[in-house]
């Protein structure tokens, strides 16, 4: 999925509202317009909106004359325009992707105790390939829209976020309140850092295991509150070590 495309979806709703909203508005002017003008009931100005809308005019004059013109001719336009859009969205799939995402993350939402991914690079693509392997409960969170593409491809759940936001909402939409982990594996030992503290406030009995780039780090992302802290280089060492022994 293009990163355009993505976000034409995640705005479906705003869009939907939008089209309702210039129906309404469409609706509103003329039967307060005609109410005024005319005289008559709100039924009977919707009756004679609906109609100046179907370009089916009424013998009027002067002013409700140039309403029923502008109805019909900014109602043509702004109708021909949202079922233009209604139609692009249907044929190119958005709202049966719209659904299948809101189900998506209806099904995340109901996860608990499980694991948070922070970053879908080759360590984070690794974790989660041991814990589905263990049949653990997962998500990766992932700012990059291709890698996000291309983990789902692999059959693994993901999620287009950055967990670095001030809103925190990406952390909160992949459950950081229910979850029992959430594992940093993003190269950068600052966000790291910022994330072990934003983990533990946003949910303080979460184990944090970290990731670091260096060795002096490791103590500052402890006292940050990560519960494990890996370095990958030391990690890779040791196993080398292990095999030689």
């Amino acid at each position: 999925m293009e990163k355009e495309e993505y976000y034409r979806i995640k705005e479906l709703p705003k869009k939907v509202f939008v089209f309702i909203l210039i129906i309404f508005f469409l609706l509103a002017i003329g039967c307060i317009g005609f109410m005024v003008l005319k005289q008559i009931s709100f039924n009977e100005a919707l009756a004679l909106t609906l109609q100046s809308l179907a370009f089916m005019f009424t013998d009027e004059k002067g002013l409700t004359k140039a309403l029923q013109v502008f109805l019909a001719i900014f109602g043509v336009i702004m109708i021909g325009w949202i079922l233009q859009s209604i139609l692009t969205m249907f044929f190119e799939g958005h709202f049966s992707e719209y659904l299948k995402t809101r189900e998506f993350l209806s099904n995340i939402r109901k996860m608990r105790n499980h694991h948070i991914i922070a970053g879908g690079g080759r360590v984070g693509e690794e974790i989660a390939r041991s814990l589905k392997l263990n049949k653990k409960q997962y998500i990766i969170i992932e700012k990059d829209v291709e890698k996000v593409k291309k983990l789902k491809e692999k059959g693994f759940i993901a999620i287009k976020g950055d967990v670095t936001d001030s809103d925190f909402s990406d952390l909160i939409e992949a459950g950081i309140k229910n979850a029992k982990y959430i594992i940093l594996a993003m190269p950068e030992t600052e966000k790291n850092l910022l994330m072990t503290m934003t983990a533990k406030e946003l949910n303080p009995g979460i184990i944090v295991h970290a990731r670091a780039d260096n060795p002096a780090f490791v103590s500052k992302l402890k006292k940050a509150g990560a519960n494990i802290v890996i370095v990958p280089e030391l990690a890779a060492a040791e196993k080398f070590l292990k095999e030689l022994n």
